[in-house]
């Protein structure tokens, strides 16, 4: 089995809705070592509408910095081959490109790949001109959770198209073992097929329900589309991203 490159989840404890504290950021850390997990990519939630001032998206930074330099500490006592990193998954707003340049929130990691999020009824139309922003930018779009969108449900050309854009597409772990029947299954297993998924990452918010757990999910990838579908998903194309590497 691979090493599992985990780009979307909610570990860093008190900045968002995820860890609740520094003990469960630990328990997670823990989790997704025990599961196979080798490099992660803190992505706290940044929405432009949570701040009064822009002030307060700086003093946002500088929280989360502390709070990665706390799992920084523990990694580092206590597993020597987990690799961290910081970033933001980032809902769409106007300035997206601007807010990432201006460092009021991160790429993933080093590189100038962004996680980014919609609302669950964005258009296609806005999607695609979002798309096609930040990559006249010079921002390589990873669209977070993507079977979360009723536009990509309605339309699995929406997911080709974005891909020949230049897009990047992920879905949820959890997704994966959680939908069986229904629009979603049927969306998860037709983009499965078709090759169109390049990353699966945990979205994990906590350490009981929603964990940073990659295990399930890839066995049940390798089963369906092979191995070496599943070992691109889960660790090389993830990595590539945080290696600030060409992809396709």
């Amino acid at each position: 089995m691979v090493d599992f490159v985990d780009l979307h989840c909610h570990i860093l404890f008190r900045v968002d809705d995820g860890a609740e504290n520094e003990g469960m950021m630990k328990k997670m850390l823990d989790i997704a070592y025990s599961n196979g997990t080798r490099y992660i990519c803190f992505t706290p939630h940044f929405k432009t509408y949570e701040f009064e001032e822009e002030d307060d998206m700086y003093a946002q930074m500088d929280r989360l910095e502390r709070r990665f330099n706390s799992a920084l500490d523990y990694a580092g006592e206590k597993y020597q081959d987990l690799k961290l990193f910081l970033g933001n998954e980032i809902m769409y707003h106007a300035n997206i490109s601007d807010s990432l340049f201006s460092k009021k929130c991160h790429f993933l990691g080093e590189s100038k790949y962004a996680l980014i999020e919609f609302s669950p009824d964005s258009s296609s139309y806005e999607i695609e001109n979002t798309v096609i922003q930040l990559l006249r930018n010079g921002v390589r779009p990873l669209i977070a959770h993507v079977e979360r969108y009723s536009a990509f449900i309605k339309d699995l050309s929406l997911a080709s198209s974005l891909k020949e854009s230049g897009a990047l597409l992920q879905v949820n772990a959890r997704s994966v073992s959680k939908f069986k029947f229904g629009k979603i299954a049927r969306f998860l297993k037709n983009a499965f097929r078709k090759n169109l998924i390049d990353v699966v990452a945990s979205d994990a918010h906590n350490d009981t329900n929603f964990t940073p757990d990659l295990s399930v999910a890839y066995a049940a990838v390798s089963k369906s589309y092979g191995v070496d579908y599943a070992d691109k998903i889960f660790h090389r194309i993830p990595l590539s991203i945080l290696m600030n590497e060409k992809i396709f």
